[in-house]
């Protein structure tokens, strides 16, 4: 694998919030052995887990830049009327810390998430 496939969840200049399959890549060729293969560092303000019971919420944007990955559970998120639903292992770049935002609805959702510098 010579990328992580993320999804970016941002505000564009009309205020409403898209969705962007973006890639995160690593270094080209396979690491030595022994030794580990790493993406450029994304700065980071902390890390921690939430937890969403079920629900909804509707539209509102995030306060903070965060890369949440998901643990266990499901979160469907709506940004401009496009649905996408999130489980184990995906990875979501939320950026959309301004304008509309998005709405979600969570059957029970668990989630690693780092708070990035702005």
């Amino acid at each position: 694998m010579s990328m992580v496939r993320a999804v970016r969840l941002y505000a564009a200049e009309d205020g409403c919030a898209r969705f962007e399959d973006i890639e995160i890549p690593f270094p080209s060729g396979d690491p030595p052995p022994g030794s580990t293969s790493l993406s450029q560092p994304m700065p980071a303000a902390a890390v921690l887990f939430a937890r969403a019971p079920a629900g909804s919420h509707g539209e509102q944007p995030e306060s903070q830049r965060q890369l949440a990955v998901g643990v266990s559970g499901t979160v469907e998120i709506t940004a401009s009327g496009e649905a996408r639903t999130f489980g184990p292992g995906d990875v979501l770049l939320i950026e959309d810390t301004e304008g509309v935002g998005h709405s979600s609805r969570t059957s029970g959702f668990t989630a690693a998430v780092i708070v990035l510098d702005s």
